[in-house]
């Protein structure tokens, strides 16, 4: 659960096609893949069921394609500024996704839909070089800290920082073994840590010092579990967005109204967020008039 992965499951989802199929659409003579576009509709209709939406077909069908459209536009200019993407980073994105969902999940996944590795290395590199691209649509320090200053000023409510805890989690892929382990540690009077590092040594349990972190990020049952902790204490079963967790919650601090110093990497992200969407908008508005598109499906 720690760490920022680049891919969320959904995102993997998207990523899984194979082989080659009839064009929907070619943009300056690049091919969009058929496969791709139909598992996209599958996996943006299914979203859109589970929030109980139905879905206009029509418009789903039109907004796959635009989106494949632009992308087939991003890669081919990335491509001709020389962009590359190591093998190294791919390897480790690939990684961050397999950490993400679990080894058995990402195998479970890949085996269904019948993709090779190499097909999805592919897709991988893809995102990661339109990233890239996008990225470096703007200056690396473009933000100055007058426009942070003053965005920080301007701002008609006060910016928060939210509350937090410094905690540890024992990470089980059974709520059976978490629930039989924090027993033992009740019987037993085994302090938190003991059975962290033992969970971790005899590979039964993934043992992690998460660090400070806000507990609305979890899932419903883990932050409701985590917030009713006090400092000190520790408990579980809690279910997270995929396994069981004991967590032991070592600080805590309320929210409080954040200073202009704990707020600038924020503001400055946001401000180059906005001017990297800004600067995309303009390319792919000139990306659009100079390029030949042809949508092959109605």
């Amino acid at each position: 659960m720690r760490g920022r992965t680049f891919f969320s499951v959904s995102v993997l989802l998207l990523l899984l096609f194979a082989g080659c199929s009839r064009p929907v659409a070619t943009v300056n003579g690049r091919e969009i893949d058929g496969r791709l576009f139909d598992l996209l509709i599958k996996e943006k209709s299914e979203a859109l069921k589970q929030q109980l939406t139905a879905p206009d077909m029509k418009s789903l069908r039109e907004a796959v394609v635009n989106e494949l459209i632009m992308e087939a536009m991003i890669l081919e200019d990335a491509e001709r500024a020389g962009l590359k993407v190591t093998d190294d980073e791919i390897d480790k994105e690939i990684g961050d996704i397999k950490r993400g969902i679990g080894e058995d999940a990402f195998k479970k996944t890949l085996k269904e839909k019948g993709l090779k590795p190499a097909q999805f290395r592919k897709r991988t590199r893809e995102k990661l070089l339109m990233s890239r691209f996008m990225e470096g649509l703007v200056n690396r320090e473009p933000v100055t800290g007058e426009e942070i200053r003053n965005y920080y000023a301007a701002s008609q409510k006060p910016f928060f920082k939210p509350s937090q805890v410094l905690m540890n989690m024992i990470e089980f892929e059974s709520q059976e073994t978490a629930r039989a382990v924090i027993r033992e540690m009740r019987e037993k009077n085994i302090d938190f840590d003991e059975m962290a590092k033992r969970q971790a040594a005899e590979k039964k349990a993934v043992a992690s010092d998460y660090g400070w972190v806000n507990p609305e990020l979890f899932s419903l049952d883990l932050s409701y579990g985590v917030r009713n902790l006090r400092a000190g204490q520790y408990g579980g079963p809690f279910k997270g967005k995929r396994n069981y967790y004991l967590v032991k919650v070592r600080e805590k601090e309320k929210e409080t109204i954040a200073s202009f110093d704990e707020m600038r990497d924020t503001i400055k992200n946001l401000l180059l967020e906005q001017k990297r969407q800004a600067a995309f908008a303009h390319w792919l508005d000139a990306k659009k008039k100079s390029s030949k598109v042809e949508v092959h499906i109605r």
